[in-house]
């Protein structure tokens, strides 16, 4: 597992590694697979704003969990950008190329754009996941899809997805399936979101 292979090497050289930093990579081709059908139920623009990152998601650390609730944080490996803005930018991407507004979709780190809507969302869990035979990246993200106008919430929910480290010694396995994790959350979000919205919107419709 990553941690063992980091503190035998510590041991080993009598002090920590050289401090290594990694960021999200693209996983576009995922975003355009299975893409929902039908008109977007929105036609005004999206402000996406950094997501929050509690406790020790804000460290900038890459964080491990070892079973279900001890976790710990590398000393050595952290993220190149802060993880709240690297799954802004993720979203903006994702959400921008699913079926849910047919408006512009744009990150906004300083939180300063009036769109029509904005899109909140808070990291539940970003975790590498080390279990006795296998290692895993688990993604839990909790969002709000927000009318700018008035501040009320049109839509929320929350969507987790474990991917496989398919090589659990390399750090990059790790990166690469957390990548792949956030990206397919945040497009079951948008899914979610999607289809909420034309379900209101056919409600509203037999209503008149």
């Amino acid at each position: 597992m990553c941690i063992a292979l980091l503190l035998a090497t510590g041991c080993i050289r009598g002090k920590l590694p050289p401090r290594e930093f990694y960021r999200l990579v693209p996983t576009g081709s995922l975003v355009d697979a299975a893409r929902p059908a039908g008109a977007p139920p929105l036609a005004g623009s999206i402000a996406v704003t950094a997501y929050k990152t509690p406790g020790i998601y804000g460290s900038g650390s890459i964080i491990y969990r070892v079973g279900t609730a001890s976790y710990g944080a590398y000393p050595s490996r952290e993220w190149a950008i802060p993880l709240g803005e690297m799954l802004g930018t993720l979203t903006e991407d994702v959400v921008r190329r699913r079926a849910l507004t047919s408006g512009s979709v744009v990150f906004d780190p300083t939180g300063t754009r009036r769109d029509e809507y904005e899109w909140r969302a808070t990291v539940r869990e970003f975790d590498e996941v080390d279990a006795p035979a296998s290692v895993s990246a688990s993604v839990a993200l909790a969002a709000q899809l927000v009318r700018s106008s008035d501040d009320s919430v049109v839509w929320s929910g929350s969507a987790q997805v474990t991917e496989p480290v398919t090589q659990s010694r390399k750090m990059e396995s790790v990166i690469a399936a957390l990548s792949v994790a956030a990206t397919r959350a945040v497009a079951r979000l948008a899914d979610d979101a999607a289809a909420a919205l034309r379900g209101l919107a056919a409600a509203g419709a037999r209503s008149h």
